[in-house]
């Protein structure tokens, strides 16, 4: 059988000649390069793309189902929805990217799609807005407690530097906000929370960001629907203060990141040197230190970023086995 080859960063990716095949047979429609164009911008419903394309329910899902099958699309299910976005993985990323940049976006009907595609964001955009407003007042809080968000930034970005980021997941992501910061230096990833309304709101934030390779899934961080050693980069992020179990966390944290991948813990701690009194959002130090060595994880690194009442502890440990 032979084989055509991808360069990607430098690998070469291998794709059969019937699989090749398949896929551009896939897109070769207009329908369905059409929708094509429009799951590489975000994540969409088959609702989202009835009211953009105007095509029938019946349609959009036969066309879909035909870009599924050849590897183009992935698909998953929320509640009663099903989320489509184009596929990530390699080589069908590099294949889509170069077709999907020969259009032309002024093209009439591309133009009157992404104009659609806006209105929908718009909506989205105002639902999350509502929820952030209205439902986690305390999300907020914290993020002002972080001070200036570029000098956090800073830290994160410091600690990680020399570590290839890789396949990122971030537990518990609230507002996405670690999935805005760290997500530029990833090659793809996900940010899950147990909330709906979280969900959409870091949703928002990343399509807003344009990280359309990053999603948001809806999951228990205790029992997430990801094999192990998934992940090359984990972070937790100000979770620690309202976990129930922050062992079976860690325990869970530990199976999907791929042995020598990093964990980012990120957490309010008490002043040591003078003790502060204990703050209800804050973490007891010792009690990280024994969580990460519980799972055998190798403490890197920790950064502190002083604050008036509590300090930013920022740990990075890795997985050596």
């Amino acid at each position: 059988m032979p084989y055509l080859f991808f360069r990607y960063k430098d690998t070469f990716m291998l794709m059969n000649v019937d699989a090749l095949s398949q896929c551009l047979k896939a897109v070769a429609d207009p329908s369905r390069l059409r929708l094509m164009s429009l799951c590489s911008q975000g994540e969409l419903t088959v609702s989202d793309l009835v009211r953009i394309t105007g095509y029938s329910q019946p349609r959009t899902s036969r066309h879909l189902k035909i870009l599924q099958d050849a590897g183009l699309l992935e698909s998953f299910r929320e509640q009663h929805f099903i989320f489509y976005r184009a596929n990530r993985q390699q080589p069908q990323q590099t294949i889509l990217s170069t077709l999907l940049g020969s259009l032309d976006t002024a093209d009439s009907t591309l133009a009157e799609d992404s104009r659609r595609l806006a209105v929908i964001r718009d909506a989205r955009a105002q639902l999350a807005e509502a929820y952030v407003e209205d439902e986690v007042p305390e999300w907020l809080e914290l993020h002002r407690c972080h001070g200036d968000e570029a000098t956090f930034k800073a830290h994160v970005s410091q600690l990680l530097s020399g570590h290839s980021v890789g396949h990122l997941l971030d537990i518990a992501t609230g507002t996405g906000r670690m999935l805005r910061l760290v997500g530029p230096l990833a090659d793809s990833g996900f940010g899950v929370d147990l909330s709906k309304k979280m969900v959409i709101v870091a949703r928002d934030a990343i399509e807003t960001a344009g990280l359309t390779h990053l999603s948001v899934r809806q999951e228990d961080m205790y029992q997430m629907r990801f094999a192990a050693n998934s992940f090359d980069t984990v972070t937790i992020d100000q979770v620690l203060y309202f976990a129930d179990d922050p062992k079976a966390l860690f325990e869970e944290a530990t199976r999907v990141l791929k042995r020598g991948g990093k964990l980012l813990v990120v957490a309010f701690t008490q002043h040591e040197d003078p003790p502060s009194l204990p703050v209800p959002v804050s973490v007891d130090m010792k009690s990280i230190m024994g969580w990460l060595m519980s799972e055998y994880l190798s403490i890197e690194q920790i950064d502190k970023i002083p604050g008036e009442s509590l300090d930013i502890s920022l740990i990075l440990a890795s997985k050596t086995s």
